[in-house]
C-alpha cells in the first residue's frame, strides 16, 4: 500500500532543502528517513551555534567574532542548547505536527534537567542503544511505529559531548560559580568529549494515500 507524509512534511522537506514548493504528488516520493535526519542535524547545528556564542550572549558589550570585553560583567540570561532546541521544538510542531525533542537518560545519579527531555519507552530503548561502546557513532535510528492508533515515522539522532558543552556539563571542578553547578544553577555531570549526552527524537505523522 502507498503512503505519503502528510502537508507538514512538505513543508520540512522545504525547510531542510528541497527547492520550491512542493506538490502533493511529490510528496508522495520523499524520503521520510531523510527528512528526519536532516531536521535531527538542523536541531542539532542550532544547538552547535548556540553553545558557541553562550559567553557572548551573557557577557555585557560582547559582539560576534570579536573578542570579549575585558572586565565586563556577565549576567546568565538563560539561552543555552537546551532551551534553543526546546522552544524551536515546540514551535515547529504548531506549524507542521512534526515533533523534534530533545531527549536524554542523564548521567549516573543525574536525570534528565528538565522534565520535558525525559524519554518515552521506545526513546529509552534506543538511548540504550546509543550508549553501547558497540554501536556506530553518529548513525541515527528510524522505525514506523503506530502512535495512538497512528501511524508515524520515529527517528533518533544520537548527540555527543563537543568542547562547547563542557562549560555546563563537564567537570564540576570547573564550576563557574565554584560549588560545582553551571552558569545556570544545575550541577555539572563530569561529562567528557564523546560521551553521548542523549539525543534528538523526531516523530513525523504518516497518513494513508486516500482511495488504497
Amino acid at each position: 500500500m502507498f503512503k505519503k507524509v502528510s502537508a507538514a512534511v512538505a513543508l520540512c522537506a522545504f525547510i531542510v532543502g528541497v527547492v520550491g514548493i512542493l506538490p502533493l504528488q511529490a510528496a508522495e516520493k520523499i524520503d521520510v528517513r531523510k527528512v528526519a535526519e536532516d531536521l535531527g542535524q538542523f536541531l542539532l547545528s542550532t544547538r552547535r551555534i548556540v553553545a558557541s556564542l553562550v559567553d557572548v550572549i551573557n557577557t555585557e558589550g560582547a559582539k560576534v567574532d570579536e573578542p570579549l570585553p575585558g572586565g565586563a560583567a556577565s549576567t546568565f540570561k538563560g539561552i543555552i542548547p537546551a532551551y534553543m532546541g526546546r522552544v524551536i521544538g515546540e514551535d515547529f510542531f504548531k506549524k507542521t505536527g512534526i515533533r523534534m525533542k530533545q531527549t536524554t537518560l542523564g548521567k549516573g545519579e543525574f536525570g534528565p534537567r528538565n522534565v520535558y527531555n525525559t524519554p518515552d519507552e521506545w526513546e529509552k530503548e534506543v538511548l540504550t542503544r546509543f550508549y553501547e561502546p558497540s554501536y556506530p557513532k553518529g548513525k541515527g535510528y528510524g522505525e514506523e511505529q503506530d502512535m495512538e492508533g497512528k501511524k508515524v515515522y520515529r527517528y533518533a539522532l544520537p548527540l555527543y559531548i563537543e568542547k562547547p558543552c563542557l562549560k555546563c556539563h563537564g567537570d564540576p571542578k570547573t564550576s563557574p560559580t565554584g560549588d560545582g553547578k553551571d552558569i545556570s544553577g544545575k550541577p555539572m555531570e563530569n561529562y567528557v568529549e564523546g560521551d553521548v549526552r542523549g539525543a534528538i527524537s523526531i516523530i513525523i505523522p504518516l497518513e494513508e494515500r486516500l482511495g488504497t
